[in-house]
């Protein structure tokens, strides 16, 4: 076997990734107070989410919870960035329920000079009371760093609604802010390792012996990786942010927009025209991919003159069919069917900017008046 990478996993915190499975991977100490551990289908590791949505930290049991290089925690291709964009840093609380319950206070060091006795909590409760104290210290750097990548991913992306260099590359635009704002300043405390070969562990093939059949056979079964990359080792959160940004920034596959039902920062993970995240923090909770499309849809247009005409036909037109008015199997009927595919297309496309109020309200009167005085012989 391979030497095992001589990288800590006792303290700081590392991360790597791999772009073809649009995966990360991560190692840190982590207090388990509201931790659950879960694998999906399509992932080789766990990820964790939190217990509870609405947590207060009960007087029962916590430990800390160590991986390692073998077994480390993943998630989606650039969750850690999009965590710590959509974290809410007003108190210790939601602070913990949106980032560090995920990724430890390892990366607290950077603001305070020790996080040791989090490590001997016996209880949640303990464990709140000493989070609490280090990151109020920390607070407002956390907040001023947030800031500043905020606006990085902003320009970049094109999400702040400014005409400037609206039209350029993103990963030039990067470049160009990161040089601007002295952003590689936060790489001085970084710990990088060239050990991706053996990062997801060898067993099976030895050194001596490993032939270019051999390599083929465990790059196959996944004990040997060549498309992860270096490992990142800090316990500087603006470093390992750092880190994040410009391996996601540096990605010209990637980009990163905001939902648009909760307004929070995502990655569209198969095609850009995605619309809505699925960020969760919780266990069973629903993404706004879920559950976001409906309520946006009633939202937008739950006002809209044309909807409320839509909603007011379709019901009068269903209850003469009911009651027999109008003959189910007529062509009138089907006439209807048609009207109501034809009438949510344009709803859709109203939705998705492709037409304006005043055209769906106008194309919605004129098919109601054709369905109206649609001649109809077999009533």
């Amino acid at each position: 076997m391979f030497k095992n990478p001589e990288i800590p996993t006792d303290s700081g915190f590392t991360i790597w990734f791999n772009k073809k499975e649009k995966k990360e991977f991560y190692v840190t100490p982590l207090m388990d107070c509201n931790l659950t551990f879960n694998k999906k289908i399509n992932n080789t590791y766990k990820e964790i989410l939190l217990e509870h949505t609405s947590y207060k930290f009960p007087n029962t049991k916590c430990s800390l919870v160590k991986r390692d290089y073998f077994h480390p925690l993943e998630e989606k291709y650039g969750m850690f960035l999009i965590r710590f964009l959509n974290a809410d840093f007003s108190n210790s609380l939601t602070a913990y329920n949106t980032f560090f319950g995920f990724y430890g206070i390892e990366l607290l060091k950077e603001y305070v000079n020790s996080i040791s006795k989090a490590k001997v909590c016996k209880v949640p409760s303990e464990f709140f009371t000493y989070f609490t104290e280090i990151f109020e210290q920390s607070k407002d750097r956390i907040i001023e760093l947030q800031k500043q990548i905020r606006e990085c991913i902003n320009f970049v992306y094109n999400l702040d609604n400014s005409d400037s260099y609206k039209d350029e590359l993103s990963h030039i635009k990067f470049l160009s802010y990161a040089l601007r704002n002295d952003l590689y300043n936060y790489t001085r405390q970084t710990n990088i390792y060239f050990n991706t070969l053996f990062v997801n562990g060898t067993d099976g093939l030895s050194p001596n012996l490993a032939n270019p059949s051999k390599i083929r056979k465990s790059i196959k079964d996944g004990k040997l990786s060549y498309k992860t990359s270096h490992i990142y080792h800090s316990s500087y959160l603006s470093n390992m942010i750092f880190v994040s940004l410009n391996e996601i920034a540096m990605n010209t596959y990637v980009t990163i927009k905001k939902c648009q039902n909760c307004g929070k920062y995502f990655i569209p993970t198969s095609k850009e025209s995605e619309i809505y995240c699925d960020i969760v923090y919780y266990k069973d909770e629903k993404s706004c991919r879920v559950i976001g499309a409906a309520e946006t849809f009633k939202k937008s247009i739950g006002d809209v003159e044309a909807y409320k005409l839509y909603k007011k036909t379709y019901q009068r037109i269903l209850m003469q069919i009911q009651r027999g008015k109008i003959n189910p199997y007529s062509e009138k009927a089907k006439y209807f069917a048609q009207w109501k595919q034809s009438s949510q297309q344009n709803l859709k496309k109203y939705k998705k900017g492709k037409t304006t109020e005043s055209e769906l309200n106008e194309w919605m009167k004129k098919s109601i008046d054709k369905f109206d005085t649609y001649d109809e012989k077999n009533i």
